[in-house]
């Protein structure tokens, strides 16, 4: 006879399952378990054995007859004087005494599981708290499609095959390869069974405490959680961090998961308030600030000004923030900062008092977000483009909008239209300069035809380009003085003499100044991760007067007129680079010259224009040094495989 305890077990849980079932109703979804239909059970069968699986995993039926028995989560509805519950108290009873010992056979398709035989084992074992189930699984193998759905489990099976963890699911592609990587995996590389046992046991408790948030809400899986949280801690902190360090973790990025599952993750700030009036930086800064308190600063710069041309350049912005702002600002620097470093620098700077810290290059953006973490009420911005965090600001500039001005100068001084160009790296922003600068030089040269070349490619370049007969040449941009290679445009000689005509110029201090005045006025309008809704990328051009054009005295009068005129024109907004026809190499019309291209296709351009001819490199063509960035910020990124980041 069952025991009174089993029969107390049933009523509670007819009466989550009632309650569960009214819910869905009243949600408009379906209230009991899934079946599996007859298109899927004709699918090909592959016979896995017996093994434990999660049990919330545990979805459905096989068979449509034992659908309308159980809630969604496999809780009775049948009455407790039918059959069934006298069955599933029994059970209850076994499970009370000696366990239930015998496996459930079930389907395992697309990831879940769908039982053939053992539906009442599930509910009973559900109903009293188990997190696994012993089962007898057959796989239904799905025929070969496109749906991201059936694309995704595919790169599933290659993780199971590494990991043999159930549970596990991305909502986009190249997920499980993510993961293997950054738990230190090579891309085939098989787990050991102690690693597969740790795993298994804290994903579960990562995933209690995620659910135990909210986190069922943000339109997120546990995996992409997962990948997330590991961008902020270690692959060592998963395995020893207990379920309460998990929950204070996640409540610590809670912001950065909810802008990740946003559908509009980046808020773009394309200019300073107010840019375009100048006055507020003619007046005197005391009429400004006069009276308020100092604000402390700090720099942390990768490399040194004497030995990097783009360190210099932050480091001039640095001293103007200074020289602008006087006694307000105190401002801390640290030099030759590597990204094992910045843990200790960014712990010195806060000590110190300090309330805005700047990362100056793309190298330090990981270690600034995990410090960003520990430190929530100090504003952090990090010198790159496109970084959906709220933690950490991003910080760059539409150097395209010069490069189009140098592209016409070209354009209008090249006898032959032939002009080189040198790019920097494959990474967002570079394929619009180029465009900008193609499209200048078609704008006042109607043969204007650029050969491309790239700094992160082996070659002579330059040779390349004298052997060719070509003179003008577009190469790095001015960023401070530097003995190498060309500044922006230049003239190419004969014998390799270069002579500066025109370049795009950095002032990173007109931005460094806009964020300090922000601070000193009203904090608030830099607002803290717990405050924000949205990552903020500020993307500035001409009209903040962050980048800006060098025009070499030596350029001809009527062509430094024209530069004139476009320069206005960008800074009112009157001329815009890609408002006019654009056909790209292959021939597809990507404006008609009717419209605006907006900021997001700007920006993650990955196509050149049909003047330009050259390529973008794939990344293992790359030089060595070019990687780390390209796989940060890479057009093609998202299809770097992960294994090379981590072999790098």
């Amino acid at each position: 006879m069952p025991s009174s305890v089993a029969v107390q077990y049933y009523q509670a849980a007819l009466k989550q399952g009632q309650r569960e079932y009214k819910n869905c109703v009243h949600r408009g979804l379906n209230p009991n378990i899934q079946a599996l239909g007859a298109e899927q059970l004709q699918l090909s069968q592959v016979k896995l054995g017996e093994m434990e699986v999660p049990i919330y995993l545990v979805v459905g039926s096989a068979q449509d007859a034992r659908c309308n028995s159980f809630s969604p989560s496999f809780y009775p509805l049948l009455g407790p004087d039918t059959e069934f519950a006298t069955k599933w108290v029994n059970l209850c009873a076994a499970q009370l005494g000696e366990g239930i010992h015998d496996p459930i056979k079930c389907f395992e398709y697309l990831g879940r599981f769908y039982v053939q035989e053992g539906n009442k084992r599930v509910s009973v074992l559900t109903s009293m708290g188990s997190t696994t189930i012993q089962a007898d699984v057959t796989r239904l193998m799905p025929a070969p499609a496109e749906d991201i759905t059936t694309q995704i489990y595919l790169e599933f099976l290659e993780f199971y095959n590494n990991s043999r963890c159930w549970g596990v699911h991305f909502s986009d592609l190249g997920g499980y390869a993510k993961l293997q990587a950054a738990l230190g995996f090579a891309k085939d590389e098989e787990w050991s069974e102690d690693y597969r046992r740790k795993f298994r046991a804290r994903y579960f408790s990562f995933r209690s405490s995620f659910y135990r948030l909210g986190g069922g809400s943000l339109g997120l899986t546990t995996g992409d959680a997962l990948l997330r949280w590991l961008e902020f801690y270690t692959p060592q902190d998963l395995l020893s961090m207990t379920e309460g360090e998990y929950r204070q973790t996640l409540s610590a990025i809670w912001k950065e998961l909810c802008v990740h599952g946003s559908t509009a993750p980046i808020a773009v700030s394309l200019a300073p308030a107010g840019s375009g009036e100048g006055e507020e930086r003619k007046r005197g800064v005391s009429a400004l600030l006069g009276g308020k308190r100092r604000l402390r600063v700090a720099f942390l710069f990768q490399g040194t000004p004497s030995a990097s041309g783009w360190t210099a350049a932050h480091d001039k912005g640095r001293e103007y923030l200074e020289q602008s702002l006087g006694d307000s600002v105190s401002v801390l620097c640290y030099y030759d900062v590597s990204p094992q470093g910045t843990e200790s620098a960014i712990g010195e700077a806060v000590e110190k008092g300090a309330e805005l810290i700047f990362t100056t290059s793309v190298g330090l953006i990981d270690a600034t977000l995990r410090e960003a973490v520990k430190y929530p009420k100090v504003r952090f911005m990090n010198c790159s483009i496109d970084q959906p965090y709220v933690n950490v600001k991003a910080y760059y500039c539409r150097v395209y909008e010069a490069k189009f001005i140098t592209g016409a100068i070209a354009g209008a001084m090249s006898k032959t239209g032939r002009i080189g160009y040198v790019g920097s790296y494959p990474i967002l922003g570079v394929p619009a300069s180029i465009n900008a600068f193609a499209l200048g030089a078609a704008l006042t040269n109607p043969e204007a035809c650029i050969d491309l070349r790239w700094h992160c490619l082996p070659g002579d370049y330059m040779g390349e380009f004298r052997e060719r007969g070509i003179r003008l040449v577009s190469d790095r941009d001015y960023v401070a003085e530097q003995p190498y290679g060309a500044q922006g445009l230049a003239w190419l000689g004969p014998n390799g003499e270069l002579g500066q005509l025109a370049s795009p110029s950095w002032h990173w201090g007109e931005f460094y100044v806009r964020m300090a005045r922000e601070m000193l006025r009203d904090p608030r309008t830099i607002p803290l991760a717990e405050d924000s809704s949205r990552a903020i990328n500020y993307w500035w051009g001409m009209n903040s007067g962050v980048v800006d054009l060098r025009i070499s005295p030596e350029l001809p009068e009527g062509v430094r007129a024209l530069a004139e005129i476009l320069r206005q024109g960008i800074r009112a907004g009157t001329v815009q680079p890609f408002r006019r026809l654009i056909q790209t190499q292959d021939g597809r019309v990507v404006n008609d010259g009717s419209r605006d291209l907006t900021m997001e296709e700007i920006l993650k351009m990955d196509w050149l224009c049909d003047r330009v001819d050259g390529r973008l490199p794939a990344y293992e063509e790359l030089l060595s040094v070019a990687k780390p960035t390209v796989r940060r910020l890479g057009v093609d990124r998202e299809r770097i495989p992960p294994e090379e980041e981590r072999d790098q």
